[in-house]
């Protein structure tokens, strides 16, 4: 099996004397650890918002309709522990897993914004206090406040959105350098052990 080499505990990628190949430095220069788990944090947003969207809001939103937080979320926090994985070993086989997994990421992204922009768009312009106008005073006043929270909550999701595009293209990019080479020479070989 084709593999990097492994960075040990206590060499650090980025530092000076270590010496790497120059694929694996294009794929540390890229902080895959750090965009990791940012995925991994905007994959649990993504799904407490969407849970919190459901919970305030019953009406038929297009985004919570077809559970776009919780498969994107799940998606987002997949491809985060792969990269984070990959950060930490980067072997082949984890490199390409995490190279296809934040390629479908980026797909899910921008499904996700069209989605959320398509929500967006119907909640203020055609939904704008259309529902709580017909309920009685007491009522309207937290079906409005209701409203405020959910659009606040559907525009912080849709930054999320943005910024987990981002870093998937991101991540897959430097993944790419990493298996977009010549020549796969540079293996690490671990020593086995023999029983006792």
């Amino acid at each position: 099996m084709d593999s990097l080499p492994a960075v040990g505990p206590g060499s650090l990628p980025s530092s000076p004397g270590t010496d790497l190949p120059l694929p694996l430095k294009k794929f540390y220069r890229g902080e895959p650890l750090a965009l990791g788990i940012t995925q991994i944090f905007t994959g649990i947003i993504g799904i407490v918002f969407g849970l919190l969207i459901n919970l305030m809001y019953d009406e038929m939103i297009v985004y919570a309709l077809i559970t776009v937080p919780y498969w994107s979320g799940i998606l987002y926090i997949i491809s985060g522990s792969l990269a984070v994985a990959a950060a930490r070993k980067p072997k082949l086989p984890l490199v390409k897993g995490m190279l296809a997994m934040n390629v479908i990421s980026a797909i899910t992204a921008a499904i996700s914004i069209v989605c959320q922009s398509l929500t967006i768009i119907y909640f203020f312009h055609f939904h704008l206090g259309h529902y709580c106008n017909y309920l009685v005073n007491q009522f309207k006043e937290k079906c409005y406040k209701i409203e405020d929270i959910v659009r606040g909550m559907l525009a912080i999701l849709t930054v999320f959105t943005i910024l987990e595009f981002c870093i998937a293209i991101s991540v897959a990019s430097f993944g790419c350098k990493v298996l977009c080479r010549d020549s796969y020479t540079q293996t690490v070989r671990f020593p086995r052990k023999v029983g006792s």
